[in-house]
């Protein structure tokens, strides 16, 4: 990871009022508000200076990369004057997607990514909520979420766990079972549609105890809002839906490297790209 000394400031998942999420699984980021791209007009000319070097080294950094492809643009954030990193993170907005990566041992990280997709901030904190790394990066998903997806074990999927009056849940787990079997991140996703299947409580309680809870929750907003979970099962997530009355219109299991859901697609990069040359330009004339 670059460093780049800009000091560690509250930003994104955490830092502002929730809306009506419910904790499912790992607890949920929070639905931060959609915040244009605007730089402070009552920043200073050095603050607007230092925020446009850390946007010109993210734009040489994300020419060079494709989404998905490794060694992605990564800038730890440390060491500036607030105001600078304001400027930086006014300039950069709030985007749709927020996620959490829960690992005991080496903390929590909070992503938010910015208005520009597939731009992200990434803050992982220790267990009193100290902030330990406040990181710039570039790519389709964050680093800590992709690290965190592939480290999840590859659980049995044992359906002995399933209770009584199941109706097809053994028949899904068994469908699961062999496409996890047979996973690669690289590979196109198996979707199992719940909503399409008759399922009973004991159907849907079955499935949580047999998938169990994984280590990372993403909200996104860019296909309605969807929120997703890792299972226990690498390659395994819960995908739903819900419409403006918190209602799921549609719940999926889908057999995937990184649902497609939460990533930033290659369009959205270069467009990305594009829009920050406009922002660069700005912070200089600034």
């Amino acid at each position: 990871m670059k460093p780049f000394p800009i000091p560690v400031t509250a930003f994104g998942a955490g830092t502002q009022p929730a809306e009506d999420l419910e904790l499912e699984f790992l607890e949920m980021p929070k639905a931060e508000p959609l915040r244009t791209p605007i730089p402070p007009e009552d920043a200073a000319a050095e603050e607007l200076a230092a925020a446009a070097d850390v946007v010109e080294q993210l734009l040489e950094a994300m020419k060079g990369h494709r989404p998905g492809g490794t060694n992605p643009p990564r800038f730890s954030l440390k060491a500036m004057a607030p105001g600078a990193l304001r400027a930086l993170n006014e300039s950069l907005g709030q985007g749709e997607v927020s996620a959490v990566v829960g690992a005991p041992k080496d903390g929590t990280w909070r992503i938010q990514e910015t208005a520009f997709a597939g731009v992200w901030r990434s803050q992982r904190e220790d267990a009193r909520g100290a902030v330990l790394e406040d990181v710039l990066e570039a790519g389709d998903m964050p680093l800590p979420v992709k690290e965190a997806a592939a480290q999840v074990a590859g659980a049995r999927l044992d359906g002995t766990r399933l209770p009584a009056g199941v109706m097809n849940a053994p028949s899904i787990v068994d469908e699961l079972r062999h496409h996890a079997r047979h996973f690669r991140p690289d590979r196109t996703a198996h979707v199992v549609n719940l909503s399409l299947l008759p399922l009973s409580p004991a159907d849907h309680e079955g499935l949580d105890a047999v998938l169990g809870d994984g280590p990372i929750a993403i909200l996104s907003r860019g296909f309605g809002n969807c929120r997703i979970h890792a299972t226990n099962a690498r390659g395994i997530w819960r995908v739903r839906y819900f419409n403006t009355m918190n209602t799921v219109i549609l719940d999926t299991i889908e057999v995937v490297g990184l649902p497609e859901a939460a990533r930033a697609a290659d369009d959205d990069y270069d467009d990305s790209i594009t829009r920050l040359v406009e922002l660069l330009a700005w912070l200089r004339e600034g």
